[in-house]
């Protein structure tokens, strides 16, 4: 893009890298929703191809429809009331300006993808099915989605988004264990350094590599050196931002990470990672009322949100709001009833609330279950509310070993509280 351009269409004004007018009143967008008005803009009406944008907005990342989507959506939110009819829908294509612009010719922008898909087209499918199924976080669709990324990859080995995206679903799939956490370490490191040894830049497989290497391969240091590299080359991948705040969380920062979880809630409002992660860490600092705030942001515009509702339920706990945490908690479970990992999260909030045999029964299980399986940290908190600290250490102790990604940050839960007062403590975290 030129930044001496000044287009007009419509009622707007955008002058290309410095800022859009209707009328005489400046409309702020953020980075992104800008860039791609700038990029509808100067295509003047015609269609611009998904690939094009996803070049132009997320140009050394893999992002998938969705990301583009809600891209999309808060563009025509910010440009109410015309927004819905001026950015125009072409299905299965792309997007485009509904209106004449006055303004410069359209640029090409071709993205590797772009090519996987002109000189390797099945390889390129592959990706494109596995991108459909990753869009579900559920079990199943994760592993279909792993399947068809590394199908794509063995099409064409070349092809870095490929195994980029299997890295992203396997840190996903770990998280929520899906897998175990050493198999996730396993697959997904490995699948960052793929996709890093065909193009070095690419931003998604840098930030995720720093995130294995310092949450589960315990390199602190080294793995925020990736994720600041990763920053460097595109400050405006809001992942990097919330890699960056796990990583403070594991250093003991909690404010450092509540301004990674702010900036990448800027950079991209819409994003679920983004304001699940930021409501979280305002909890770990004691921002209770702030956290929950965000949560009821998510379940607004997502009602069926499962974690949303499973924050929502341990927030409202904490704040002492026990009908309404158990409402949000037995909806939390309803809606996740084949996830161990929300059995255990909300263990701690029916303990809290008083219902402690269900608490206990929800605990066990959740620790006796396999695959799927609960991460431990996640346990440990409901064994502290039932007054088994000895069991709470144990846990923590076997997620360390086994290399959890959300051990490291469970230094801040302030449901630990009682536990950081006995001197085992220490040694959990040398």
């Amino acid at each position: 893009m030129r930044s001496d351009l000044n287009l007009i269409f419509g009622p707007y004004r955008l002058k290309v890298g410095t800022g859009l007018w209707r009328h005489d009143n400046e409309i702020r967008l953020p980075p992104k929703e800008m860039a791609l008005l700038e990029l509808l803009a100067e295509n003047r009406g015609d269609v611009v191809e998904h690939e094009v944008i996803y070049k132009y907005l997320w140009p050394r990342q893999v992002v998938s429809y969705a990301s583009l989507a809600r891209c999309v959506y808060s563009l025509r939110s910010s440009l109410d009331p015309e927004g819905k009819a001026l950015i125009v829908t072409v299905p299965k294509r792309g997007y485009k300006l509904a209106v004449p612009v006055k303004g410069s010719a359209k640029q090409d922008h071709l993205s590797a993808i772009e090519k996987t898909a002109q000189t390797k087209p099945l390889a390129y499918a592959h990706f494109q099915a596995g991108l459909a199924c990753a869009n579900n976080p559920q079990a199943g669709s994760l592993e279909r989605a792993l399947h068809w990324f590394e199908m794509s990859a063995r099409v064409d080995p070349d092809f870095a988004a490929s195994h980029s995206a299997q890295a992203e679903v396997c840190m996903y799939q770990g998280l929520r264990g899906f897998i175990h956490p050493k198999d996730a370490l396993r697959k997904g490191l490995g699948s960052c350094n793929a996709a890093l040894r065909i193009d070095p830049d690419i931003v998604q497989s840098l930030s995720l590599r720093g995130w294995f290497e310092a949450l589960q391969g315990g390199k602190l240091k080294q793995g925020m050196e990736s994720v600041e590299q990763a920053r460097q080359l595109d400050p405006e991948y809001s992942r990097t931002y919330i890699y960056k705040a796990w990583i403070h969380r594991a250093q003991d920062h909690p404010e450092e990470a509540l301004k990674c979880t702010a900036k990448a809630m800027e950079l991209d409002p819409h994003a679920l990672l983004n304001r699940h992660a930021h409501a979280f860490g305002l909890f770990l600092a004691g921002k209770y009322a702030e956290a929950l705030k965000q949560e009821e942001w998510v379940l607004e515009n997502y009602p069926r949100d499962d974690i949303a509702h499973g924050y929502r339920s341990i927030f409202l706990a904490s704040l002492g709001r026990h009908k309404e945490a158990l409402s949000s908690a037995y909806l939390s479970l309803d809606l996740a009833q084949h996830v161990p990992e929300n059995w255990g999260a909300m263990a701690w909030c029916l303990a809290v609330c008083g219902e402690t045999e269900e608490a206990q029964q929800l605990a066990k299980e959740a620790y006796a279950a396999r695959l799927p399986r609960c991460p431990r940290p996640w346990i440990a908190p409901a064994l502290v509310a039932l007054g088994e600290p000895d069991q709470a250490f144990t846990l923590l102790r076997e997620a360390r070993e086994e290399k959890c990604p959300w051990f490291p940050g469970l230094r801040l839960d302030p449901r630990l509280a009682v536990l950081q007062e006995d001197e085992r403590w220490q040694y959990l975290y040398i």
